[in-house]
């Protein structure tokens, strides 16, 4: 049973970040990027921090910082909570599982997949040679590296007698920029909308 009273968000999380004060730092790096200060609830030492005046954030080498306005004391506790942090945008999402086919000759171990893997460990595979099942992992049938499966063994010469299926895969939302739509790209204008609901309220 969960203790959060309100709306849970519906596409992202209350992610939490712990620090620790030294006495002497202003400048923490981030575990998530965010907008604005607005967008983090930040307590010292269980005391709210405003935002913009206590705090604000920046980027450095596009490593995402919160800056306190004054030098945390040393030991200090400071947590942070990201108010609803969105997952979707820019995350990686999983699709339909992937088929690679290969034809061995005898000599070469080392075959490149036309996907690159989400994860290279053995949840991932599922492999046959010859109409035979292969074991993932060092010292088994074979293992992958980056992009590439390696057999331990060459597998014997024939025709796609390698299949390699990938049970998922990873694939990138496609995102618009911050502020980039406007009335223009929307197909109604909501000062419209106000109007209509004006007149149907009387």
């Amino acid at each position: 049973m969960t203790s959060y009273i309100g709306l849970e968000p519906g596409y992202g999380a209350f992610e939490k970040q712990l620090l620790t004060g030294d006495g002497v730092t202003t400048t923490f790096n981030l575990d998530y990027p965010v907008g604005q200060a607005g967008q983090l609830l930040v307590s010292l030492d269980g005391i709210v921090q405003e935002p913009e005046e206590a705090f604000s954030i920046r980027l450095s080498s596009a490593q995402p910082q919160i800056n306190f306005a004054g030098v945390p004391t040393n030991g200090a506790r400071i947590f942070i909570v990201y108010l609803g942090r969105q997952l979707l945008t820019g995350q990686p999402v999983l699709s339909s599982p992937h088929f690679d086919q290969f034809s061995g000759d005898g000599s070469a171990t080392s075959f490149a997949l036309t996907q690159t893997p989400v994860t290279t460990g053995p949840e991932n595979f599922i492999v046959f040679v010859d109409n035979v099942y292969q074991r993932n992992g060092s010292g088994l049938a074979y293992t992958v590296s980056g992009s590439n499966i390696v057999f331990s063994s060459a597998p014997p010469s024939g025709t796609n007698n390698i299949q390699v299926t990938q049970l998922a895969r990873a694939n990138t939302l496609n995102t618009v920029a911050n502020n980039s739509i406007g009335l223009t790209q929307m197909s109604f204008d909501p000062a419209d909308d106000a109007t209509a609901l004006a007149i149907a309220l009387g």
